[in-house]
This record gives structure tokens, sequence and C-alpha cells, in this order.
């Protein structure tokens, strides 16, 4: 149960763990503390604002003392934006509390090969995909308040956390390349020129409301503008605008203008006007093509995805009497906030045919594959049991239905691919109970300068007696 706890004074609080969320975990008073954006090795000022099931939660104040081997955090905005809480420790460290996190998280682990979390040695620039809001309102910090700075205005960036109302102004991001922060810069040009004025998401009117960059490490960059209905008499003015500002961005720069309708939060609308080009782009990952849309799912680090799939290969193809050519079911889901269930999408298939190119799209990579659409748990009646099988659910985890169906089955492995770790430790114990053994363990760093962590995690099927079970 949450709830507003009463007034403690702030305290100091060292910092011995990371927990998900991007929290940092403490002791005061032999209570469990967790603050966010505190780095493990740290002690930092902690300031309560509730108590959750018997666990203090607290901002970051001040920092007391830094932790081992600090390094300068790279962000201007670091602490205020609050997306990047771990840049005072360089990537070992991160990584290891990352494993410690896991481990903590997973409990029992005794008979389960664990390999370390892995990742990409550069820890900046790896996005290929950012999402900045529009606003009318800005989050300012309590410095630049009492200097008097204005939070209203025109602004480009991300919402603070918890702030729904109001974006931290960014300039730029260090978690995407020079390319991509050019176009940041050429649409906060095009907000301060603008007749029209930007959302406010208080009084929900407004008309630039989302900025979605995608970047292909094949090459190209897509920049989609999301914005509402225009108003009435101004439709000619927006357009024109919009063209304008299309026509010089750089030649490898596709856009594409979308108007949504709703008030919610989400970048989201139906295709006003293809400004620059087609709103797709073609990355790779070794021979398999993916086409991507403004909206469309990938792994936002391009580099940390092939070692993912890499390792989602490894755990199929250590389980014994799995074929070359055994047929795999891929239950990947992704649910969007107000889109809701995606397309379907592939992207473990390519890993049982070698050589040849398979993929994403069936046209573009030739796939031998069945594409059904809709939630996991409504499709599964149609499937029948194959030789191996991939789950990559949403953060809640498996669907009841679905984790119900994966016990019943006697696939060769069943390979399970987590971004949250919490919902692994649960769904592990669902699926025990049905059978599946969890053996292999692997770590994946996609988000660097991040509290998260990507998990691959192989099952067997076992007997009563423990004993593994043929295919």
């Amino acid at each position: 149960m949450s709830r507003r706890h009463r007034h403690i004074e702030p305290f100091a609080v060292q910092i011995t763990a990371l927990r998900p969320g991007s929290l940092g975990f403490g002791e005061h008073e032999g209570a469990p503390v967790v603050v966010r954006g505190a780095p493990p090795g740290a002690v930092v000022i902690a300031q309560p604002f509730k108590k959750k099931d018997g666990v203090l939660h607290a901002r970051r104040g001040a920092l007391v003392q830094a932790p081992p081997d600090a390094v300068a955090p790279r962000c201007a905005l670091f602490t205020l934006c609050g997306g990047c809480s771990l840049q005072e420790i360089p990537l070992g460290p991160q990584r290891a509390a990352k494993q410690a996190m896991v481990e903590a998280l997973l409990g029992d682990l005794s008979g389960v090969s664990v390999s370390p979390v892995a990742g990409e040695p550069e820890g900046y620039a790896y996005r290929n995909k950012v999402e900045l809001s529009f606003g009318a309102r800005r989050y300012v910090s309590e410095a630049d308040r009492a200097a008097g700075a204005p939070d209203e205005g025109r602004f480009l960036g991300f919402h603070a956390p918890g702030r729904f109302d109001k974006v931290v102004d960014a300039p730029r991001c260090e978690l995407v390349s020079e390319g991509l922060n050019t176009l940041i810069q050429s649409a906060r040009a095009l907000l301060e020129r603008s007749a029209l004025p930007p959302w406010d998401a208080k009084a929900l009117q407004g008309f630039w409301r989302h900025l979605v960059l995608r970047e292909s490490w094949a090459g190209g960059r897509l920049v989609a503008i999301y914005t509402s209905t225009p108003p009435e008499g101004q439709e000619a003015v927006a357009e024109a605008e919009l063209r304008a500002w299309a026509e010089g961005l750089p030649q490898d720069v596709v856009a594409a203008w979308y108007v949504n309708p709703r008030t919610g939060d989400a970048a989201v609308g139906e295709l006003r006007a293809a400004l620059k080009g087609e709103p797709t782009l073609i990355e790779r990952i070794g021979e398999v093509a993916f086409r991507l849309s403004p909206t469309a799912f990938f792994q936002t680090n391009t580099p940390a995805a092939r070692a993912l799939y890499e390792r989602v290969g490894e755990a199929l193809g250590l389980v014994p009497g799995a074929r070359r050519d055994a047929r795999l079911v891929d239950l990947a889901e992704h649910r969007h906030p107000v889109l809701g269930h995606l397309p379907p999408r592939l992207q473990f298939l390519h890993l049982l045919r070698r050589p040849g190119p398979l993929g994403v799209d069936a046209p573009l990579n030739n796939i031998p594959a069945t594409f059904i659409a809709g939630a996991v748990e409504d499709v599964l009646p149609a499937l029948r049991p194959d030789d191996l099988a991939v789950v990559d659910p949403p953060r809640a985890g498996l669907h009841p239905k679905a984790s119900a169906w994966l016990a019943k089955q006697r696939c060769a492995a069943l390979v399970y691919v987590a971004c949250n770790p919490e919902s692994l430790a649960r769904d592990r114990q669902l699926l025990a109970a049905g059978g599946w053994r969890l053996t292999a363990l692997w770590g994946v760093d996609l988000f660097p300068q991040t509290g998260h962590v990507e998990l691959v995690a192989r099952f067997e099927r076992v007997d009563q007696a423990g004993q593994p079970l043929e295919a």
C-alpha cells in the first residue's frame, strides 16, 4: 500500500545496490530506502516522500560522497531530465550493479549457467530512436526557479519524472548521434519561428505535439512530426511551415507529418503528408533487413541488439536435440498504450536457418513463416506445439493464459527474453510449476547509463524427478 509519509527530515544514505526503475537502494535506521537516480557506491541526501510496502521512497538531494571511480556526467541536464541516472559511474560498475540486481531478484541460481551482463564498449550515442515532446510549460530546477527562469514559453524536450504537464527543455541528447542532435536543433528552430503554439498539456490545446527521430546504422534518418489538428483557417499555414522546413533537411533524411486529434500524451496519428520521401527506414542486422516506420518496434540499441539475438541463438542451440531445421514459434508481443497490439513482428526466426536472409518483413526477406496478429493469450489456440519457442512479453510479463499454455508444451527449448527482471522472476515460478527449469541466463546492456537490463533465459522441460524430458 502506498501513502504519503509523515514528514521526515532529509538524511544521508549510503547506496549499496541498484533496484529496478533506476532506484538506488540503501538503509536508514534499519529500514529499506530507495532513491531515484542515486548510483551504487554513492552517499546522497535522501528526501523522503512516501512509504510503500515497508520501503521508504525518497528523492535525491545533494551528493555527499561520490561513488568509487566516479566520472563526470556528460549531459548538462543530468538529474533534471531523469533519463540517464547512472552517468556518474563507468560502464563496468554499471553492468556489475545490473548483474547483482538480477541475481538478487531471481534468487536461487544454483545449477544455472549465468553469464555476466555484456554490452558494447560505447555508452553514449547508441540510440537509434528518440521521442521528444513539444510543450508550453518547462520543468526547471529549484535553482533556476529561484533565479527567475521562465517556465512558460516554447520548449522541446523530455517529460520530467512524474510530470505529464512539463518538459525538460533539451537542446540535445547525449544518447543519440550528432546527426540526430542536428535534427533536434532544426525542430527547435521550426518551433521558435512558427505562427502556431506548442501543446499545452494542462489546457489540452496547441498544435506542436511530438518529434520522433530514427536513424539506421545501415544509413539514413527519419523525422516524424506529430501535431494536433490544424486550427480552422490555419491549415495552409501549418503545411507551408512544415514543407519549408522539410526542404532544408539533409539529403539522407526522410520526413512526414502526422495528425493526432486525441488529447492523450502519445506520439500517434494519421499520416497527413509525406514531406520528404517515404517515411520508412531499412535497418540491417547481418543479412537480415528490417523495414521501420516511425512507430515500428525495434530494439533501440542496434549494436547491442545484435548481441541480444546472438544470445537467443545460443540459448536455442545449446539445448540437446534442437535440430537445424527445427520449427520455431516466436511469441513476441508489444502493446502500445494507445494503438494496442502492434502488427506482428519476427526477430528470431532467422536464427534457425543459415545461410539465407530472413527477417521481419516476409516480402523483403523471403521468410518461411506464418504471421498471426493479436494478443498472445488470444491466438494461442491457433498454434500447435513446436520444436522451439521464444517468448518476448511486455514489461508486465507473461499473460496467465500464455504461461498456462507453455506449461503444457513439450518443446526442446523455451527461451524467455525479458525487459523486466521482476517479471521474469515471477514467471520463472509459474513455469517451474509446469515442469520448466531455468538452466541458463544471459544479460545484455541495451541501455547504458540507465538501470535497465535485458535478459535471455533458457528453460528446459524436466520430469518430477528433475530430469530433462526428450522433445
